[in-house]
């Protein structure tokens, strides 16, 4: 017979009631202000230049350039079932233990019912279950595939299980349902701590060297030296790397072009094989490592997203990873931000081989600056994310919100407030 005793009507009610307040206080979003003071409000979002937010079915606003950042937060299913609402004060009150039982009971009533499932899932997490936690969040979506908070949840069980890349896929789920500060967090934490599951990569097993013209096993030695380093720094920085070797061909009858100035899409070509002049070249420049750098992550980002990549995030991660000065190509664009002459990165998707020099030169640019920006507001672990999701076969303009809960609306224009923001004097070095 069981020992536990039923609670008495009083201590039932304010078990209901602190369920009710917790319902309430989950569901609320909170803006944090530049001076470091936060409201809590009921939902709060972005609309123009401004911040607009509902409170106690009160419509307010205040300008953007008060607010810090806004969080937000899942709220859990809404419910009146008294037992969930008695297991949610007892969670709350640190007894994930007894919310348990008041769970099983609302599943005797009604095995489908999502917020009882959601809400044992939280406390077998809790008590250190995140198999049966799954299991939970498991028939939960078969309720509601859309449950935004049991795609976070699932993520947490499957972290504690040890299934990373599971989670990762839960919480990039969740945050395409819904923007969740609290999921960002956690998506931006898993990331970086996924790549050092990979194997140190082997040299001999990860390039193959061939040669155009004459061979030079000196500077054909030295190349894989730049490019090891390279694939290692990459593997870190990305969590992945090519399955297959890649082919590097040394053109050593065709002359490499001495201008640092020269942008690197002028040279070197990789078709799958990485190909670079190098006539006279005894050992790679610091030009030549910039090629072989930027060629690298092309196959890099290729082999990620199967080729699903949008050229000006191809380029521009390429960019960025070779070590290109995202500040001057900032410098350069700022200018044509303000006169409204900077190309939407929606219409630079398709290949740049036809622009002319002037246009391609802009559009590598404008991909560089770009993907700083999305490293300046998302972090590295952002770009890793939107390979991700660019890997899972999401056309772009889903796979913007899954990644980095940002529209490609929104992330046009918060690049370009941001060249807008730079000093003109700045600006026309």
């Amino acid at each position: 017979m069981s020992s536990l005793r039923p609670p008495s009507f009083a201590s039932a009610l304010a078990l209901i009631a602190a369920g009710l307040l917790l319902a309430r206080s989950a569901a609320a979003d909170s803006i944090t202000l530049i001076d470091g003071r936060t409201i809590e409000v009921d939902r709060a979002w972005y609309e123009g230049n401004e911040v607009k937010y509902e409170k106690a079915g009160l419509l307010a606003g205040m300008p953007k350039r008060l607010v810090k950042a806004i969080n937000t937060k899942t709220p859990p299913s809404a419910t009146t079932d008294p037992d969930i609402l008695a297991a949610r004060a007892r969670m709350a009150a640190g007894d994930p233990g007894e919310a348990i039982n008041f769970l099983l009971k609302a599943l005797t009533r009604d095995p489908q019912s999502l917020p009882a499932l959601e809400a044992i899932a939280e406390a077998y997490l809790k008590v250190g279950s995140p198999h049966k936690a799954r299991d939970a969040l498991d028939r939960a979506l078969r309720v509601d595939k859309g449950c935004a908070r049991c795609h976070s949840l699932r993520g947490d069980a499957l972290m504690a299980i040890g299934d990373r890349v599971g989670a990762e896929m839960a919480y990039q789920r969740s945050l395409s349902l819904r923007q969740d500060t609290e999921v960002e967090r956690k998506l931006s934490a898993l990331a970086p701590t996924a790549a050092p599951t990979l194997p140190p990569p082997s040299r001999a097993a990860q390039f193959r060297i061939r040669y155009e013209g004459a061979a030079n096993e000196a500077l054909g030695n030295a190349v894989l030296d730049v490019l090891y380093e390279a694939y290692t720094e990459y593997s870190k920085r990305l969590g992945s790397r090519p399955e297959l070797p890649v082919t590097v061909e040394l053109q050593t009858g065709a002359d490499p072009v001495d201008d640092a100035r020269t942008p690197e899409w002028a040279e070197g070509i990789n078709d799958g094989t990485i190909r670079v002049p190098a006539r006279g070249l005894d050992a790679p420049t610091p030009h030549l490592v910039r090629i072989l750098r930027h060629e690298l992550a092309h196959s890099f980002v290729a082999d990620r997203t199967g080729g699903n990549c949008p050229t000006w995030l191809q380029e521009g991660i390429s960019q960025w990873l070779e070590g290109g000065d995202p500040s001057r190509e900032d410098q350069r664009l700022a200018i044509a931000a303000r006169q409204k002459q900077l190309v939407p990165l929606l219409t630079l998707e398709g290949p740049f081989r036809n622009l002319s020099e002037f246009d391609a030169a802009m559009a590598y640019a404008e991909s560089l600056s770009a993907v700083a920006h999305i490293v300046r507001k998302r972090g590295e672990a952002g770009v890793v994310r939107l390979l991700s999701a660019l890997a899972d076969g999401l056309p772009s303009e889903e796979a913007l919100p899954v990644a980095l809960a940002l529209s490609y609306p929104e992330l046009q224009k918060g690049w370009e407030d941001y060249l807008k923001s730079l000093p003109a004097e700045a600006a026309a070095h």
